[in-house]
């Protein structure tokens, strides 16, 4: 009779272990008691628990490489448009300073002509538009409009050379 009550109680935790869920399994919800903890191991449900956090750390990984070589690209954009607009600037400044002297070399020899007052007026409006340029505009456009600019600056150049 003893070995049968025994062999009933056993039973009856295995029975309980069984149908132990991985969400019960949960320290961090509630504190397990003994039979709970039993349930747990016999059911496998701590196992699938560990190995469903494991997948979880390992997507949580990928995702924050995937997030850092984006952070990279982003930082080496942003290296360049601020690399081009550097120089981008740095030409319109030494197109204006030529100006600036041409225009001050015309005056003090007499040779400034209307034509070529209002060419130089042209091209220095050409330079502040692209100064101005808005930042969202794609580099290719900007690019553009600096050698649109530089076309202007030559042909005003030509323009003396054969005024001359």
């Amino acid at each position: 009779m003893k070995n049968i009550n025994k062999l009933v109680l056993l039973g009856s935790l295995f029975l309980t272990a069984c149908t132990t869920s991985p969400d019960k399994c949960d320290p961090s919800i509630s504190d397990p008691s003994f039979l709970d903890k039993l349930g747990c191991v016999a059911s496998g449900s701590y196992e699938k628990r560990v190995n469903a956090k494991s997948q979880e750390i390992k997507d949580l990984a990928a995702q924050q490489k995937e997030l850092s070589q984006s952070v990279i690209e982003l930082e080496s954009q942003r290296s360049a448009i601020i690399s081009d607009r550097t120089t981008r600037l740095a030409e319109m400044d030494k197109i204006n300073d030529n100006l600036s002297s041409l225009e001050a070399s015309l005056r003090q020899k007499n040779a400034m002509t209307k034509d070529l007052q209002t060419k130089i007026n042209n091209v220095r409006n050409s330079s502040e538009a692209v100064k101005n340029l808005d930042e969202d505009a794609s580099i290719m456009e900007k690019k553009a409009k600096v050698a649109q600019l530089k076309k202007q600056y030559d042909e005003l150049l030509d323009s003396m050379a054969q005024g001359y």
